[in-house]
């Protein structure tokens, strides 16, 4: 809504409509399993987020607004419906989607399917408080100088939009600041890391919380603008090597289509039973600090896959 409320929203017909619905367009795939019995971690934010699907999913949101323009053409108050303008919009939308996905942890596969190689920019937490915050000033702040009849009134929506760009330039840059720094510290070790991540937490997002793996071990540690960087003294082997893991290779697609996704796969055992994760969202499973009720629900997400027994989510 902020792009259609900075001023796309007046370019066409059903304009602010073609930005919701481009904004949340990729997240189809999410259809995709419960449809094709697809793996939903190998495919959400594969192929209907890579830059193929884009220009797809524009001219797929202007043929069904163009129908509900014929269906229901307006009164003559109503901005002329401008195709070509509103696929525009449309593709507006819809790259801002993968492109907020991309800066979090997660990854996305910008070239799937024609490759499945997963890259992030580690920037943000992925539901970031001051995305929010911004969104919501702007947007609201826009409205009401429509409704009093201010000129430009999307100048507020606009400002909110330059200082989230700002805002997400800022969080790139101390990430690779980060992962730069941790990958010269490991080196100083006698460590070769293969892949650092630094990502910010759910609310302090000046703060870097660090996971570092080299070809055989993996490790994480943590950043403060105020006490620098500290890697923790201990690593702990990648397993995966683990004959249980090549057994379930071959004889589970869920486990196949984790490891296709997966930046940083490790093996683990919880309570003498043997699992596939990802270094990036293990940290809270095994911590006894954390609520016994957020340990539970994560280790029943599909970021922890048993490998002695059934396949559970």
């Amino acid at each position: 809504m902020l792009i259609g409320q900075a001023g796309l929203k007046r370019r066409s017909r059903l304009a602010m409509a073609a930005c919701i619905l481009g904004a949340n367009a990729p997240d189809i795939d999410v259809f995709e399993q419960p449809l094709f019995g697809l793996p939903s971690i190998g495919f959400h934010r594969g192929p209907a987020h890579s830059l193929f699907a884009w220009p797809v999913l524009a001219t797929g949101i202007v043929g069904l607004l163009w129908l509900y323009h014929r269906l229901r053409p307006g009164d003559g108050a109503a901005l002329p419906f401008r195709a070509g303008a509103l696929w525009w919009v449309s593709l507006a939308a819809v790259v801002t989607h993968p492109f907020l996905d991309w800066l979090t942890t997660y990854a996305i596969a910008l070239l799937a399917p024609w490759s499945w190689r997963w890259t992030s920019g580690d920037a943000v937490f992925i539901v970031d408080w001051v995305f929010w915050l911004l969104m919501i000033s702007g947007i609201s702040a826009s409205r009401r100088r429509e409704r009093l009849g201010i000129a430009f009134p999307g100048r507020p929506a606009q400002l909110a939009g330059v200082v989230m760009l700002a805002y997400i330039a800022a969080n790139l840059v101390e990430s690779a600041l980060v992962e730069r720094q941790a990958t010269a510290a490991l080196r100083r070790r006698g460590i070769a890391a293969t892949l650092v991540v630094s990502s910010p937490p759910p609310l302090a997002f000046w703060d870097r919380t660090i996971a570092w793996r080299s070809a055989n071990a993996w490790g994480s540690g943590s950043f403060a603008p105020g006490s620098g960087l500290q890697l923790d003294p201990g690593q702990q082997p990648l397993r995966l090597d683990d004959r249980q893991l090549a057994a379930m290779v071959r004889a589970s697609a869920q486990v196949r289509a984790f490891l296709s996704w997966s930046r940083m796969p490790i093996v683990v055992t919880l309570d003498g039973r043997t699992f596939l994760s990802d270094q990036r969202y293990y940290g809270v499973i095994p911590q006894q600090d954390v609520p016994q009720s957020l340990r539970t629900m994560a280790r029943r997400h599909a970021f922890l896959v048993p490998l002695d027994g059934p396949q559970e989510r």
